[in-house]
């Protein structure tokens, strides 16, 4: 996980050179243990699908993304004139953040409880000192993730807000068991016996089981789908599923599978969904969520980098997660809000305030 070999993340080459130089997360600097415990925001990537249900893929999604995000280092970088973001314009209050890569957890192929192991200890780790920024992988890798978050802050209740095509809530299947990629959310709410009314949901569609569908109205889930997520729009759900989560928790944990959104703007997953989340609402959604200081931990899952060869998909997550991150670390939040608030309002006509 950790290099302590000097100069391994600037060799010289001119900054802007963005296909030069190790790919980490927007040229980041490799992660040390010092480094880690002064770091502001600390990526790590989880390379696994061995608990896919259809295509697979997903083990090469960390690289992709930090392929593509050697594009937005000027978002964040100390080595030249950061760049705002444009939509919506303002002023930050700060021109850099420490982010580190702290490279990929160590995977065990062929044995998925030993893996699980290593992300929930890395995931532990790195939430004691930094936020945390976990790149999948399949859904699957989102639980140990989650427990790990959860040691980290032994004594809050972590909330979940998930964006994605499907609910992730089944309990067991007969062929696939308890522990794969259609059981996170179950998975993570057990662990930490988390009430529906802690969860909410973005971007749900297409066909849902009888059981996920008597969930969701017996445990009190939040569920924003996309016919009230267009009416709404991205601003106010990404309000809702914050103010409904937080009403029932102390924290909250974003969990981001790439599936929600729509396949003509993110093609490389293995399970899409027809009619789903647009990039430009994808964005907004992100940039609302990172006003929200309650989030202490996000991922994004089920990056497909073979099923996408132009590298559509990759290029879409790396951009929201930098959103994200601008709003979360490089804004006011007063400002950011304010911006947000005279371009989208509520259907009551106020303004939303996603700076909780």
């Amino acid at each position: 996980m950790f290099d302590n070999t000097p100069g391994l993340a600037g060799t010289g080459n001119y900054f802007e050179l963005v296909y030069a130089d190790l790919a980490t997360f927007g040229k980041a600097p490799v992660a040390t243990p010092a480094s880690l415990q002064s770091a502001d925001l600390a990526v790590f990537g989880v390379p696994w699908d061995g608990t896919v249900t259809l295509r697979p893929g997903t083990r090469l999604g960390p690289r992709g993304i930090r392929e593509q995000s050697q594009w937005f280092h000027e978002v964040w970088n100390p080595h030249s004139t950061p760049m705002v973001g444009f939509d919506p314009l303002g002023e930050r209050i700060r021109e850099s953040i420490m982010m580190v890569d702290c490279g990929d957890v160590t995977i065990t192929p062929t044995d998925r409880s030993v893996t699980a192991a290593a992300i929930r200890s890395v995931a532990k780790l790195v939430a004691s000192h930094a936020f945390p920024l976990m790149l999948g992988g399949d859904h699957y890798v989102m639980f140990p993730t989650y427990q790990g978050v959860c040691d980290a802050h032994p004594d809050a209740v972590i909330g979940i807000v998930q964006i994605d095509a499907h609910s992730d809530l089944i309990d067991i299947d007969p062929v696939y068991g308890t522990d794969w990629s259609g059981t996170p959310i179950r998975r993570s709410m057990s662990h930490a016996d988390l009430p529906g009314n802690a969860v909410a949901q973005i971007g749900l569609r297409g066909f849902i089981g009888e059981h996920e569908r008597s969930a969701h109205a017996a445990e009190g889930f939040t569920v924003i789908g996309m016919s009230e997520l267009r009416a709404d729009g991205p601003t106010a759900a990404a309000q809702r599923a914050v103010d409904a989560v937080l009403a029932n928790a102390d924290l909250i944990y974003l969990t981001v599978d790439i599936d929600g959104i729509d396949p003509s703007c993110a093609p490389g997953t293995g399970t899409q969904v027809p009619g789903g989340i647009l990039a430009d609402e994808f964005l907004t959604l992100m940039r609302s969520l990172g006003r929200c200081h309650s989030i202490v931990a996000t991922d994004l899952v089920e990056v497909s980098p073979p099923l996408d060869p132009a590298g559509q998909t990759t290029m879409l997550a790396a951009h929201a997660l930098f959103s994200f991150i601008e709003q979360r670390f490089l804004r006011s939040p007063g400002e950011a809000t304010s911006a947000a608030s005279q371009a989208t309002q509520t259907p009551d006509g106020q303004g939303a305030q996603a700076d909780r």
